[in-house]
């Protein structure tokens, strides 16, 4: 059988018959016809009784195929019309018109179906056909030509999973069409069905409109790069091709392409190299990445695929029977069978886990949780891939949850972190990427950001030849390097309403958005009962659900959680004009790029969050209206007691709203960003109430017993902590925006030193609380006691620490730049590495301490005593040294340059290879010190001690000297060599980058 041909019929009986659309669309009783879109119900009758209906024998091979085909392609414009509906001048637009116009173009066509239209639906050549009239058809009802273009260029891949669906739904109706055609269908079981109808869903899902555009993922979507890190010896640093000048160059990282990269991986297929994990920020495109793979593999047919949300996931358990629970509630039927289980297995499978940081369970810390599924992961792989490679998983996830698993994965390309966009020359410098590889260095260098504007615009109508260069400037740059971020930022430049500048701030933009949504769905609708939504209220109504999220699993909320936190007159009623809207399909916008109702969680249906970045950024909104109100009413009640809050008043609202759940680093982001967008004297003011509150309740201890519902004792010493450090970090998110350490009344010298070994005794390797470190400076810690504790990379910028104790603590990599530690003893303390510039240090002891490698650049250590320290390699340049006790301290290598040392006693002290240079040594004692190979250049050594003229210009001699002195240098003394070995020091010493530099500082 070479095929069945329907053509258009003079005489109905007498050629092929073949079935108008309108006509066929009349017969199925499309509610469409009148203007609603969606799914169109089908009548009760069959196919045959459709035919039939319309004057055609029910045993009609041609028709029946027509039939399908027609059903299908009816099914695909249906939807696709309806995800631009808002966009339609006509709400209500003549479907009749549409049947007409593709009848019309298929008036004189031949189309012939065989067994390889089955293989390859999308291509058949009506398919191609009927895109221009459909496109045509939505220009007349208001869309531009881009959007028309959009929409049809969709079409084949809807109409491939509408296919697939019609034959699922009504498969008595095509009995005779699948025994008179054979192929794929005829011998198919069930389970290949399912699988092919499932491959149809993953590549519409990569067509499906993305944020309300009229464009899908796949249309805008720009190949991401990547880099995974290998282990290198120091003296093959000549392989680099940015360098970071460290001393530690032993990891180099490698750039490739990321969907390159994971292709080679499943080509090789090793049974014992089975996983790859795909690492990066929040926006960085990894979900994006894995469901345009997903698409890839399907319609290639490489190997099945599995896409499976982490968030919808419950990891505990054995693999196999959590997967099975997931495929469970697949109630639209679109998932294939467990293909884990005994008799569903394929020949090869590829699972993708998205989002490994969304992993949660009740009563343990998620990074343990994702630790246990990932062990869980790799104890299946080994077991099913125990003869050859059959089962592969490709995991994703932020950087914070994936840390915790790298150790499980050491071999070269397992983990693959995505690169942005775009990085800058000096974000390049940072790290050490190779230079092997001419590819990898043009891979590494590309702008992505100005092809992904060309394409945009394209899309979009506009003529976007790069990116506009208003917005590749200052902090835009980093915010456009995230694909997510850079596709908002094209939103509200589009709608310029924004004057975006180099400081434009990240939460602006999100305000913008919110504010779009709201102008788009909800300023005109109004609830027939109930009225309209204000703009201020329905921000409010987001950010309850986002707090109902937070509370709950951190991205989904059930309709009764919400409704719990909305319980207030106000806020009940604008639910309910918000649920109504919602049933009445005027969110688009709103779920496109916030939310969306999802699955039910019990008997309950429930809000879920499109990306977690929304929920962070409304949370955040709503802890600084918290911080507003709680403010203004203790001012208040400080005026007048009988209005207003008091402290325990304030304490337990803030318990209510921060303790349930730790406040984590990206939420922390989006508040420090919202608290920078406020008036300096409303932060001024929020910053002296929240020191006032926090140091009542660390004095009285939270109000727990002012709770409604109290829950067990274990759980308030959580939500206790939790509590504390939420005010901790909000008093740290005014103060680096005011610059302005308030006093904080500590109940006692040792209080926050008890306070903060108890957050990290409560802390594991699974959950550090990492972001306690960032969050103290610009405090005020004067006299408190703070010896003994492990502060390790803490930022303590800009704090002040005058005459506090730190004797014997870890305050190794800590930044204090700009400090205050006047007075302060660090008597044995470790400060290795840290970075003091700017600080002021007059008087401080550091008896003993480890300094090594410190950075003091710019201090002022007047009459400190650093007697018996190891500041080797450390960084003194410019730095004031007046009366500095140095005396049998370890100084070898450490640089001086610039540095002010009058009266300064190096007595016995170290000094091998350091840098005196430019100094001024008035008074200097290098008694007894060891001065191998010490450098003097240009300075004045006549008043120092311990050190002769005669010593610096002997041609024996250990020092690199040139004075400043009249001094009549004798051939014997090489000046060239003098200057040569201070260039490769200061180099060394990484004053300099390079000796050319060096070079051009001496000219200067």
């Amino acid at each position: 059988m070479s095929g069945i041909t329907p053509k258009k019929p003079t005489s109905i009986w007498k050629r092929p018959l073949q079935v108008k659309f309108g006509d066929l669309a009349t017969a199925l009783g499309k509610v469409a016809i009148t203007g609603s879109f969606g799914l169109w119900p089908e009548t009760a009758s069959g196919g045959v009784d459709i035919l039939a209906a319309l004057g055609i024998q029910g045993d009609e091979v041609g028709a029946i195929a027509w039939m399908l085909v027609q059903r299908s392609l009816l099914q695909a414009m249906s939807e696709l019309t309806g995800e631009c509906k808002t966009d339609l001048i006509d709400k209500s637009p003549n479907f009749k018109l549409l049947c007409e116009q593709l009848d019309h173009a298929l008036e004189n066509s031949e189309l012939s179906l065989d067994p390889k239209f089955f293989n390859r639906p999308k291509q058949l050549p009506v398919v191609e056909e009927v895109k221009a009239p459909f496109r045509q058809w939505l220009q007349t009802y208001g869309l531009s030509p881009q959007q028309a273009q959009s929409l049809a260029d969709r079409l084949p891949r809807y109409f491939v999973f509408a296919l697939n669906e019609q034959w699922r739904a009504n498969p008595t109706d095509y009995v005779l069409l699948q025994q008179s055609l054979g192929g794929p269908f005829e011998a198919a079981n069930e389970r290949e069905l399912a699988w092919m109808r499932y491959a149809a869903w993953l590549q519409r899902r990569v067509d499906e409109p993305m944020f309300a555009e009229a464009f899908g993922l796949r249309q805008v979507y720009i190949p991401l790069r990547a880099y995974y890190e290998c282990k290198i010896e120091p003296s093959k640093s000549d392989d680099l091709y940015y360098s970071a000048t460290r001393q530690d160059e032993t990891t180099l990282r490698f750039v490739v392409d990321l969907q390159t990269a994971v292709l080679d991986w499943l080509d090789k297929a090793e049974k014992d190299d089975a996983i790859r994990i795909i690492c990066g920020g929040p926006g960085c495109g990894k979900s994006s990445f894995g469901r345009m793979l997903a698409a890839y593999l399907t319609e290639t047919e490489k190997l099945p695929v599995l896409f499976i949300p982490l968030h919808q996931f419950d990891p505990s358990g054995d693999l196999v029977d959590a997967l099975n629970n997931f495929l469970r509630t697949d109630l639209d039927s679109i998932l294939p069978p467990n293909p884990l289980k005994k008799g569903n297995s394929e020949q090869q499978l590829l699972l993708i886990f998205d989002g490994l940081d969304e992993l949660a369970m009740q009563g343990k810390v998620a990074a343990q949780v994702a630790q246990d599924f990932v062990r869980e992961v790799q104890k299946k792989l080994l077991a099913f891939n125990r003869t050859e490679a059959r089962v592969f998983a490709l995991i994703s996830g932020r950087d914070p949850a994936i840390q915790t698993i790298k150790t499980e994965f050491r071999k070269v390309g397992q983990v693959l972190h995505v690169l942005p966009y775009f990085q800058t020359e000096e974000e390049r410098r940072k790290h050490n990427y190779s230079k092997k590889e001419e590819e990898e260095q043009k891979l590494l260098q590309q702008d992505q950001r100005q092809t992904w504007w060309q394409t945009y615009g394209q899309l979009k109508g506009k003529d976007y030849a790069k990116m506009p260069e208003e917005l590749n400037q200052g902090k835009l740059i980093e915010i456009t390097a995230q694909p997510l971020l850079n596709y908002l930022v094209a939103l509200s430049y589009d709608r310029n309403e924004i004057n975006f500048s180099a400081e434009s701030n990240l939460n602006i933009i999100y305000n913008d958005l919110l504010t779009q949504v709201y102008q788009r769905d909800w300023e005109g609708y109004k609830h027939p009962a109930l009225g309209n939504i204000e703009k201020k209220d329905f921000i409010r109504i987001l950010e309850e659900i986002a707090v109902a999220c937070w509370h709950g699993n951190g991205r989904t909320a059930t309709i009764r959680r919400i409704a719990d936190r909305c319980a207030s007159g106000t806020l009940k009623r604008v639910l309910e004009i918000f649920e109504g809207g919602a049933n009445e399909g005027v969110t688009r916008l709103l779920t496109a790029f916030y939310f969306r109702q999802s699955d039910i969680q019990g008997s309950e249906a429930t809000f879920e969050f499109t990306h977690k970045s929304f929920a962070e950024y409304l949370i955040a909104r709503r802890i600084v209206l918290e911080l507003n109100l709680i403010q203004e009413e203790f001012s208040r009640h400080c005026e007048n007691i009988d209005v207003g809050w008091d402290e325990k008043e304030c304490l337990k609202r803030w318990i209510t709203l921060c303790g349930i759940i730790e406040l984590d680093k990206y939420i922390l982001i989006f508040l420090r960003a919202e608290v920078a967008c406020q008036d300096i004297s409303k932060i001024l003011s929020w910053q002296k109430v929240l020191c006032e509150i926090f140091a009542f309740g660390l004095r009285y201890g939270m109000p727990m017993e002012y709770l409604k519902d109290r829950p067990g004792l274990l759980i308030e010493i959580q939500m206790s902590q939790n509590s504390e450090f939420a005010l901790l970090a909000c008093i740290n998110a005014c103060s680096r925006v005011s610059k302005v350490a308030l006093k904080i009344d500590w109940p006692s010298s040792h209080c926050f030193s008890k306070w903060i070994r108890i957050i990290q005794a409560q802390s594991s390797k699974y959950n550090p609380k990492s972001i306690i470190r960032d969050c103290l400076n610009y405090l005020d810690f004067h006299g408190c006691n703070l010896s003994g504790l492990n502060l390790t990379s803490f930022n303590l910028e800009g704090s002040i620490f005058e005459m506090a104790q730190f004797n014997n603590s870890n305050l190794e990599g800590v930044n204090l730049t700009h400090a205050n530690l006047a007075k302060a003893s660090f008597c044995e303390a470790n400060l290795s590495n840290s970075i003091l510039r700017n600080a002021k240090m007059n008087g401080v002891d550091l008896s003993e301490a480890i300094l090594r490698s410190a950075d003091f650049g710019l201090s002022n250590l007047e009459n400190s005593i650093l007697c018996g320290s190891d500041i080797s390699y450390a960084r003194m340049n410019h730095t004031n040294l007046t009366n500095v006790d140095f005396g049998a301290s370890n100084a070898s290598g450490t640089d001086f340059l610039h540095a002010d040392l009058t009266n300064a006693t190096f007595t016995g002290s170290k000094l091998s290879y350091s840098n005196f240079s430019f100094c001024k040594l008035d008074g200097v004692s290098f008694a007894q010190a060891n001065l191998q190979e010490a450098i003097f250049f240009n300075v004045d050594l006549s008043k120092t001690d311990g050190l002769t003229l005669g010593e610096m210009i002997n041609e024996d001699s250990p020092y690199i000297c040139k004075s400043k002195m009249p001094i009549n240098l004798q051939s014997s003394f090489d000046e060239n060599l003098m200057v040569e070995r201070f260039l490769r020091l200061m180099v060394d010493h990484k004053v300099f980058y390079n000796q050319e530099e060096a070079k051009n500082f001496l000219l200067d």
